[in-house]
């Protein structure tokens, strides 16, 4: 079940994985809101629900916060 989401997921987790959990967690979600297709998102939430367990727990905090695709559209409307 484990998907491409799931590995970059993972991958970015662990780049972050020196910071303290609040601070690793804010700066992951702030990264994928950023960077991340909405979908792509979506479907880290999706393997969440279907209790993937190749997730790292830190990732599944993360997916709990990602907001519906509309992190991208601010930064640019920022001046």
């Amino acid at each position: 079940m484990t998907g491409p989401e799931a590995r970059l997921g993972n991958d970015i987790v662990r780049h972050f994985a020196h910071l303290p959990e609040e601070q690793a967690v804010e700066s992951v979600v702030r990264h994928m809101e950023t960077f991340w297709d909405p979908r792509m998102r979506r479907d880290l939430r999706a393997l969440v629900a279907a209790g993937d367990v190749a997730l790292d727990p830190l990732l599944v905090l993360v997916a709990g916060r990602l907001r519906e695709g509309v992190a991208h559209q601010e930064t640019e409307a920022q001046p």
